[in-house]
């Protein structure tokens, strides 16, 4: 029997997406209209059918709560028939499930080998957690690719099931909640093997993610080469200051475990500022480091075995690098933007690898690489790119070199982003450029502007009083550090009076807590009704409810409250 307690706490994402049959306020909620619970259906399984497949479930809420339907039978008969009555090619139908007491609808959709159209309304394509419209041109030249590039989709002559740890395998059926599949099931679930003729066919990705020895993984560079460097950088003859420390080769999930705890025990420690206090911390935030290079086994490109992917350790920074430039989809500019972007050249290991919990779904590793560096006051990644390589650099000097808590825990405390935070912590008492604040937060020169103007409305920094690129903002005495400083939810309320709602992005950053557990807390703080909800995924918004200043008042008096 399936395992469905997965479906209640799984991150909408690139491969996953719930939706309630119910709308309406709480209290007063009625069932969703027939025609827009078929056109939904049909728009999903379509969109990932043109992506790299997926799930999508009916009947569970936002918040993970399971509350069914109260359809007849006949209706839900229709839903699950829609992928065979609205698509063209048809795809396979829903199928009903039990949990928690309630019946749900089931959607495992596999990614098409061609683009699939929901008749009169054209072509979705699943990115990220969106669904985009794309045409069937730009869709069937993304598979196309794949197919040619990927090495994953390639047939393994005379491999078998023997050549795969099992164990291994079995923890990742079970984190894809398919525990109840035998490993050949799974394996052609995942698109991994075929059965021909009775027989299992394995592919390339299967040996390249569960390979039980790295003999058995036909490539010479599948692992990751780890390096430290003596200095900031590399010579050669006498002055060689070059180490390997460590050549970790075998299935990918364990290549991925083993490079963390190497590069564990090479990773200094340090006293540093983070999160308004001085910690004994990692020279480089855990998560960054580590979805660099999660991300560089997952995305690489496994046609060259002349190159692996490679980390290089120098006294100032950190160098992620592995072999592929990026695909056309993907630009350099939309990366160092923050955008979440889908794509990936290995579409089966990189999903393979999200089930086993190592990696975030796709498209939201950079902008959370960003995120970290950012949150730790130090530089920004780097991220350098050509035709047969990527790269992530990570600095480990803070963007402050005397930092001086009392004055960093008062920024933190402003109703403002971190960006703006970042800005008023790099330059403490003196004034800057809107040129140094696009170098500081590598932006562009509108989003410098906008971000500057609302700081210049809050009184937080003056206008300046010339025009050109020499005009400087100064900090003004209401920024400065003798002011009282904000609890959590005086900053909540700054922030809700500043822009007449708040996402959760803002509960996150400014309560210090993940991004379920803000989704779950800002879910409970509607169904109390001290918030109301405003659309969807991640333009979410929550505006003030009738409790909302009650919730406030007592809060005051129970601060621990998250």
């Amino acid at each position: 029997m399936r395992d469905l307690s997965r479906l209640l706490d799984q991150v909408e994402g690139q491969y996953f997406d719930r939706k309630s049959l119910w709308h309406g306020p709480a209290g007063d909620r009625g069932l969703r209209k027939r025609r827009d619970v078929r056109d939904q259906i049909a728009e999903y399984v379509a969109a990932f059918a043109n992506a790299d497949g997926g799930t999508l479930v009916l009947g569970i809420e936002d918040d993970g709560t399971v509350t069914g339907h109260d359809y007849p039978a006949e209706a839900i008969d229709d839903f699950l028939a829609t992928p065979q009555r609205r698509l063209n090619p048809p795809l396979p139908p829903g199928e009903r499930a039990q949990c928690q007491g309630h019946e749900i609808l089931l959607f495992e959709v596999v990614a098409a080998e061609r683009a699939v159209m929901v008749t009169g309304d054209g072509y979705p394509r699943r990115a990220h957690d969106q669904v985009i419209l794309e045409s069937e041109e730009n869709i069937n030249a993304i598979k196309a690719r794949g197919r040619m590039e990927s090495v994953e989709g390639e047939m393994a002559p005379g491999a078998t099931l023997d050549a795969l740890d099992l164990e291994l395998l079995g923890r990742a059926r079970d984190g894809a909640g398919l525990g109840h599949l035998c490993p050949e099931e799974y394996l052609e679930e995942r698109r991994l093997a075929d059965m021909r003729g009775g027989k299992l066919m394995l592919r390339k990705g299967a040996l390249l993610l569960f390979g039980r020895h790295a003999r058995d993984i036909d490539h010479a560079n599948a692992g990751v080469r780890i390096f430290t460097v003596r200095g900031t950088e590399r010579l050669s003859g006498d002055r060689y200051n070059v180490e390997q420390a460590a050549r970790i080769e075998g299935a990918l999930p364990t290549v991925i475990q083993r490079a963390y705890e190497t590069l564990n025990g090479l990773i200094r420690h340090s006293t540093r500022l983070h999160d308004l206090f001085f910690r004994e911390m990692p020279e480089y935030p855990t998560f960054a480091w580590q979805e660099a290079l999660v991300n560089a086994v997952a995305h690489r490109d496994y046609r060259s075995h002349g190159h692996g992917v490679e980390v290089w350790l120098y006294e100032d920074r950190m160098e992620v690098r592995n072999p592929g430039g990026l695909l056309p989809e993907v630009e350099l500019a939309r990366l160092k933007r923050r955008e979440r972007l889908h794509a990936s050249r290995n579409p089966r290991i990189t999903r393979v690898l999200a089930e086993l919990a190592l990696m975030r779904e796709q498209g939201e590793g950079i902008p959370r690489i960003f995120e970290e560096m950012e949150r730790s006051w130090l530089r920004l990644p780097e991220l350098e790119v050509d035709a047969r390589s990527f790269a992530v650099t990570l600095r480990n000097q803070p963007i402050l070199e005397t930092p001086d808590p009392d004055w960093v825990r008062h920024v933190q405390s402003l109703p403002i982003g971190q960006r703006q935070r970042r800005i008023l912590v790099a330059y403490p008492r003196g004034s800057f450029t809107n040129g140094d604040y696009q170098a500081l937060n590598e932006v562009d020169r509108d989003a410098a502007y906008r971000e500057l103007k609302e700081m210049v409305d809050l009184g937080l920094v003056s206008a300046p009083e010339s025009r050109g690129r020499g005009a400087r903002y100064k900090i003004l005495r209401l920024a400065q550090k003798d002011q009282p400083t904000l609890t959590p939810y005086q900053s909540i309320a700054a922030r809700m009076d500043q822009k007449g709602h708040i996402q959760n992005a803002d509960y996150r950053e400014i309560f210090a807590v993940e991004r379920r557990q803000a989704r779950l807390a800002l879910g409970q703080l509607v169904e109390t009704g001290i918030l109301v909800r405003s659309g969807a995924r991640r333009g979410t918004r929550y505006y003030p409810g009738p409790g909302w200043k009650v919730w406030l008042r007592n809060s005051s008096h129970n601060k621990g409250q998250k």
